[in-house]
Protein backbone atom coordinates (compact mmCIF):
# COMPACT_ATOMS: atom_id res chain seq x y z
CA UNK A 1 0.00 0.00 0.00
CA UNK A 2 3.05 2.51 -1.03
CA UNK A 3 3.80 5.44 1.58
CA UNK A 4 7.31 5.03 0.72
CA UNK A 5 10.06 7.79 1.03
CA UNK A 6 12.75 9.44 -1.16
CA UNK A 7 14.75 6.56 0.44
CA UNK A 8 12.21 3.25 -0.25
CA UNK A 9 10.65 2.86 -3.03
CA UNK A 10 7.57 0.49 -2.58
CA UNK A 11 5.19 1.06 -5.25
CA UNK A 12 2.81 -2.14 -6.19
CA UNK A 13 1.17 -1.53 -9.71
CA UNK A 14 -0.34 -4.23 -9.04
CA UNK A 15 -2.07 -2.98 -5.67
CA UNK A 16 -5.93 -3.72 -7.09
CA UNK A 17 -6.91 -1.14 -4.01
CA UNK A 18 -4.71 1.74 -5.21
CA UNK A 19 -4.51 0.93 -8.69
CA UNK A 20 -8.13 -1.50 -9.43
CA UNK A 21 -9.02 -2.84 -13.12
CA UNK A 22 -12.57 -1.39 -14.02
CA UNK A 23 -13.77 -5.11 -12.29
CA UNK A 24 -12.48 -4.60 -8.98
CA UNK A 25 -13.42 -0.23 -8.75
CA UNK A 26 -15.35 0.54 -5.33
CA UNK A 27 -18.66 0.59 -5.83
CA UNK A 28 -19.41 3.87 -3.52
CA UNK A 29 -17.54 7.32 -4.53
CA UNK A 30 -14.27 8.23 -2.74
CA UNK A 31 -14.64 9.42 0.85
CA UNK A 32 -12.53 12.11 1.58
CA UNK A 33 -8.67 11.63 1.43
CA UNK A 34 -9.40 7.99 -0.30
CA UNK A 35 -8.92 7.56 -3.70
CA UNK A 36 -7.79 5.02 -6.42
CA UNK A 37 -5.79 5.78 -9.95
CA UNK A 38 -7.23 3.40 -12.98
CA UNK A 39 -4.54 2.75 -15.33
CA UNK A 40 -5.56 2.86 -19.11
CA UNK A 41 -4.02 2.96 -21.73
CA UNK A 42 -5.27 4.51 -25.16
CA UNK A 43 -5.81 2.09 -28.06
CA UNK A 44 -7.55 4.47 -30.73
CA UNK A 45 -8.66 7.95 -31.14
CA UNK A 46 -12.58 8.49 -31.56
CA UNK A 47 -12.76 11.78 -31.54
CA UNK A 48 -15.21 13.34 -33.90
CA UNK A 49 -16.70 16.66 -32.28
CA UNK A 50 -15.99 15.82 -28.31
CA UNK A 51 -12.31 13.86 -27.69
CA UNK A 52 -13.28 10.26 -26.90
CA UNK A 53 -10.95 7.83 -26.37
CA UNK A 54 -10.92 3.91 -26.51
CA UNK A 55 -8.56 2.39 -23.66
CA UNK A 56 -8.04 -0.44 -22.03
CA UNK A 57 -7.61 -1.53 -18.55
CA UNK A 58 -5.00 -4.19 -17.01
CA UNK A 59 -7.27 -6.91 -18.08
CA UNK A 60 -7.44 -5.89 -21.53
CA UNK A 61 -10.70 -4.94 -21.57
CA UNK A 62 -11.92 -1.74 -23.94
CA UNK A 63 -13.96 1.10 -22.62
CA UNK A 64 -14.02 5.02 -24.01
CA UNK A 65 -12.95 7.86 -21.94
CA UNK A 66 -15.18 10.78 -23.27
CA UNK A 67 -13.83 14.17 -21.89
CA UNK A 68 -16.71 16.71 -20.51
CA UNK A 69 -14.15 19.19 -18.89
CA UNK A 70 -14.95 22.89 -19.56
CA UNK A 71 -12.15 22.77 -22.22
CA UNK A 72 -11.82 19.37 -23.91
CA UNK A 73 -9.18 19.87 -26.81
CA UNK A 74 -6.82 22.11 -24.44
CA UNK A 75 -7.70 18.65 -21.84
CA UNK A 76 -7.24 16.00 -24.64
CA UNK A 77 -3.76 17.58 -25.96
CA UNK A 78 -1.46 14.82 -24.67
CA UNK A 79 -3.42 11.75 -25.29
CA UNK A 80 -1.73 9.83 -27.67
CA UNK A 81 -2.53 6.13 -28.74
CA UNK A 82 -0.04 4.13 -26.46
CA UNK A 83 0.38 6.26 -23.78
CA UNK A 84 -0.92 5.68 -19.93
CA UNK A 85 -4.40 7.23 -18.68
CA UNK A 86 -4.48 7.88 -14.99
CA UNK A 87 -7.80 8.59 -13.97
CA UNK A 88 -8.18 9.51 -10.09
CA UNK A 89 -11.06 7.72 -8.61
CA UNK A 90 -12.76 6.90 -11.55
CA UNK A 91 -16.32 5.70 -12.00
CA UNK A 92 -17.49 4.01 -14.53
CA UNK A 93 -20.32 5.62 -16.82
CA UNK A 94 -22.92 4.69 -18.90
CA UNK A 95 -23.51 6.18 -21.96
CA UNK A 96 -26.61 6.74 -24.11
CA UNK A 97 -25.31 4.92 -27.03
CA UNK A 98 -25.03 2.00 -24.73
CA UNK A 99 -20.82 2.32 -24.47
CA UNK A 100 -19.44 1.58 -20.91
CA UNK A 101 -16.71 3.82 -20.25
CA UNK A 102 -15.55 6.65 -18.15
CA UNK A 103 -17.36 10.36 -18.70
CA UNK A 104 -14.34 12.66 -17.76
CA UNK A 105 -15.84 16.41 -16.07
CA UNK A 106 -13.21 17.23 -14.04
CA UNK A 107 -9.36 17.58 -16.09
CA UNK A 108 -7.62 17.51 -12.67
CA UNK A 109 -8.36 13.64 -12.24
CA UNK A 110 -6.79 12.92 -15.42
CA UNK A 111 -2.85 12.74 -16.32
CA UNK A 112 -1.32 11.46 -19.36
CA UNK A 113 2.00 9.32 -18.99
CA UNK A 114 4.05 9.76 -22.29
CA UNK A 115 4.90 5.57 -21.70
CA UNK A 116 2.70 2.42 -23.07
CA UNK A 117 1.38 0.68 -19.92
CA UNK A 118 4.23 -2.25 -20.37
CA UNK A 119 6.93 0.49 -20.56
CA UNK A 120 5.12 1.76 -17.02
CA UNK A 121 5.72 -1.72 -15.56
CA UNK A 122 9.36 -1.81 -16.62
CA UNK A 123 10.28 1.84 -14.90
CA UNK A 124 8.28 0.37 -12.00
CA UNK A 125 10.38 -2.61 -12.04
CA UNK A 126 13.57 -0.87 -11.90
CA UNK A 127 12.82 1.87 -9.44
CA UNK A 128 11.82 -1.11 -7.26
CA UNK A 129 15.22 -2.92 -8.24
CA UNK A 130 17.17 0.13 -7.45
CA UNK A 131 15.28 0.63 -3.80
CA UNK A 132 15.69 -3.13 -2.49
CA UNK A 133 19.59 -2.73 -3.77
CA UNK A 134 19.91 0.74 -1.71
CA UNK A 135 20.42 2.41 -4.53
CA UNK A 136 17.67 4.91 -5.00
CA UNK A 137 18.89 7.96 -3.05
CA UNK A 138 21.91 7.67 -4.87
CA UNK A 139 23.62 8.48 -8.70
CA UNK A 140 20.69 6.97 -11.61
CA UNK A 141 24.50 6.69 -13.77
CA UNK A 142 27.03 5.99 -11.52
CA UNK A 143 25.84 5.06 -7.89
CA UNK A 144 27.73 7.62 -6.52
CA UNK A 145 26.53 9.24 -3.60
CA UNK A 146 24.30 12.09 -4.83
CA UNK A 147 23.99 15.57 -4.26
CA UNK A 148 21.83 16.67 -7.09
CA UNK A 149 18.65 16.18 -8.73
CA UNK A 150 15.75 16.84 -11.24
CA UNK A 151 14.20 19.49 -10.43
CA UNK A 152 10.62 17.43 -12.40
CA UNK A 153 11.05 14.18 -10.92
CA UNK A 154 13.92 14.32 -8.10
CA UNK A 155 15.85 12.18 -10.01
CA UNK A 156 19.52 11.43 -8.31
CA UNK A 157 22.95 12.85 -9.81
CA UNK A 158 25.99 12.94 -8.17
CA UNK A 159 26.72 15.72 -10.70
CA UNK A 160 25.93 18.20 -13.76
CA UNK A 161 28.01 15.61 -15.96
CA UNK A 162 26.29 12.60 -14.84
CA UNK A 163 22.99 14.35 -15.44
CA UNK A 164 23.29 15.61 -18.87
CA UNK A 165 24.55 12.01 -19.80
CA UNK A 166 21.28 10.88 -18.13
CA UNK A 167 19.45 13.25 -20.32
CA UNK A 168 18.31 11.75 -23.38
CA UNK A 169 17.12 9.13 -22.01
CA UNK A 170 15.76 10.74 -18.69
CA UNK A 171 13.71 13.10 -20.88
CA UNK A 172 11.33 10.25 -22.16
CA UNK A 173 10.40 9.27 -18.65
CA UNK A 174 10.55 12.03 -16.00
CA UNK A 175 6.89 12.87 -16.16
CA UNK A 176 6.36 9.14 -15.10
CA UNK A 177 9.14 8.93 -12.41
CA UNK A 178 7.46 11.98 -11.21
CA UNK A 179 4.32 10.20 -11.05
CA UNK A 180 5.43 7.02 -9.88
CA UNK A 181 7.29 9.00 -6.84
CA UNK A 182 4.18 10.79 -6.02
CA UNK A 183 2.10 7.18 -5.75
CA UNK A 184 5.19 6.07 -4.08
CA UNK A 185 4.76 8.58 -1.27
CA UNK A 186 0.82 8.18 -1.17
CA UNK A 187 -0.56 6.69 1.92
CA UNK A 188 -3.54 4.60 -0.14
CA UNK A 189 -5.53 2.94 3.35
Amino acid sequence: MAAGSRKKYALDLNDIIAFPDAGHMPVFPPEEKESWILLMEITADESIMRPVYAVRDTTKTRFVVALYTPNPQKDAKNFKVGHTLCITSARLHQFLDGQTGFRIEDPSTIEVLPVSMAKLWEINAGLRKRSDEGDLPDCNVCNSPSKLGCAVCKSRYCSKECQRTDWPRHKKVCAVLKALHKWNRTDWG
